[in-house]
């Protein structure tokens, strides 16, 4: 690397050091020697999502072990030492167990959406269009509302659509209750996300329907099959989703979310 490609290069760096948040993850990164992503939150008072968004911009700095803890890259420990302060990088501590969400649930997939909130969101509502879609035409069942109503592709897709919106209130309704900060933008990404899984289903689904295949053997017993395990994948996105986008506790995520889940199929038996 000549001079000149180095000037650019720390200039490029002074400039995402510029922002005192970044400077504050490097700062407890590099005296910590390893830190987990709860204890940079706690520490910094950010939300999840505030967190990731910084963290995205100091990608190059930063890297993960193997139990998802962040340190400093050896690019990270020469723009520590050159441009912030000379600092001893310590030995890693021992280091406590993640969260088994953040394993199971694709934490680059969460680091992808709430790095950039208007765009995620124009995603994750196309996709929900097109998941109200696929589950309207091949007369599945999203919502326990459609199983008591005879509309069509397109009244079923509308209920499916607004059944999300509808989690996504009662979701805000008990974080208000509970006095629990959090970013609309980051809830509303959160919640949306644990429309993903739904794919694994609604793709073959779609397939079966359109080629007119007769699903009332084994293969609608495995459809069913993978219905559950895909709902099941969904509400744990959801989990995840809250937990990230709020600063609620994370067993108060995990009820949360499976108490809607419950008055949902609570709703199913009454009505059917």
């Amino acid at each position: 690397m000549n001079s000149l490609e180095m000037e650019d290069d720390n200039s490029d760096q002074l400039k995402i050091l510029s922002n005192p948040i970044r400077q504050g993850i490097l700062k407890l990164v590099s005296e910590q020697g390893s830190i987990s992503f709860t204890h940079l939150k706690e520490e910094l008072q950010l939300t999840d999502g505030s967190l990731f968004y910084h963290l995205k911009s100091l990608k190059q700095l930063l890297e993960k072990d193997r139990q998802n803890f962040y340190k400093l890259s050896e690019k990270g420990k020469v723009v520590i030492d050159t441009l912030i302060h000379k600092v001893k990088i310590p030995e890693q501590k021992e280091e406590k167990k993640s969260w088994f969400l953040d394993k199971i649930t694709f934490p680059d997939l969460f680091y992808y959406f709430f790095g950039d909130p208007v765009r995620s969101l124009i995603e994750l509502n196309a996709l929900l269009i097109v998941t109200a879609w696929l589950f309207g035409v091949s007369n599945s069942y999203f919502s326990s509302l459609e199983s008591i109503m005879t509309g069509g592709a397109i009244v079923n897709s509308i209920i499916s659509f607004s059944h999300w919106y509808l989690y996504l209130f009662l979701i805000y309704i008990a974080l208000k209750i509970l006095k629990v900060e959090f970013r609309v933008k980051e809830l509303w990404i959160g919640v949306l996300v644990g429309i993903i899984p739904y794919f694994v289903y609604l793709i073959p689904t779609g397939i079966l329907h359109y080629t007119n295949t007769d699903t009332n053997n084994w293969i609608g017993i495995i459809l069913t099959i993978v219905f559950v395990i895909c709902k099941i994948y969904s509400t744990l996105f959801v989990i995840q989703g809250i937990n990230l986008a709020t600063k609620i506790e994370r067993y108060q995520s995990v009820i949360l979310a499976c108490v809607l889940i419950f008055i949902d199929y609570i709703y199913l038996l009454i009505t059917l």
